[in-house]
């Protein structure tokens, strides 16, 4: 239980929970997930239509709720079940320090501070593991017992957050920020205030998280880096 609400187990127990409260949150929160996973899987059918090449992998959904009350599911990649990865497996994040600089040089210039969040990040990364999975029956009838390439990085995946955090670096270079040498996790570029002063924008990222320090704060976070 959480929040004096009952938490269902597997799918057959949000069935239940929702014809014991006479309602359909829980699975409506299912049907939202797996409409947005939708797009990091491609269903190839049988076991024959697999690329040789790729690994089988596997998921769960892990169930909660929110603290406004609203029902929420997330279909997880088992990655602690799939292979080591060479690499780091990591997304970087910004330093507190330069968190604190940021906010000392927006005061200085008299300049907005707009925060955002990237709605199902992971997911805009292409994956770098080559995965398959057995479809379950989360995934609805039509697709259940079939063969799913992973297309993109999904939550639980060992080197989703590393995925994400190459493809937002990809994301700022082409947005034309440049990343810093002190932190890698901070990117800047020129820009001029309607008055004629030249100052520089700044990005800060931690994972999925964004700040922007800029005359137009909001438009850079919402309509540039929101709309790639």
């Amino acid at each position: 239980h959480k929040y004096g609400v009952e938490i269902p187990k597997d799918i057959n127990d949000a069935i239940r929970l929702d014809r014991e409260n006479g309602n359909t949150l829980w699975m409506d929160a299912l049907g939202l997930e797996m409409s947005e996973l939708g797009v990091a899987i491609h269903v190839v059918g049988g076991i024959e239509n697999v690329p040789k090449d790729y690994i089988k992998a596997s998921g769960h959904i892990v169930w909660d709720l929110k603290m406004d009350f609203r029902r929420k599911c997330r279909w997880v990649k088992d990655g602690h079940r799939t292979p080591l990865s060479d690499q780091s497996n990591y997304a970087g994040v910004v330093s507190r320090e330069s968190v604190r600089i940021a906010f000392t040089y927006a005061a200085m210039m008299d300049l907005p501070v707009c925060a955002g969040d990237v709605r199902n990040a992971f997911l805009q990364a292409p994956a770098s593991e080559k995965h398959y999975i057995i479809c379950g029956p989360e995934f609805g009838p039509e697709k259940e017992g079939q063969c799913a390439l992973i297309t993109r990085s999904i939550y639980g995946g060992r080197v989703c957050g590393r995925d994400f955090w190459l493809h937002l670096r990809k994301c700022m270079r082409e947005l034309g920020f440049t990343s810093s040498k002190g932190d890698p996790d901070v990117w800047f570029r020129p820009a001029t205030k309607p008055d004629g002063t030249e100052y520089m924008e700044f990005v800060l990222c931690y994972v999925d998280d964004v700040l922007c320090i800029s005359h137009r704060a909001e438009e850079v976070v919402r309509y540039e880096i929101g709309r790639h």
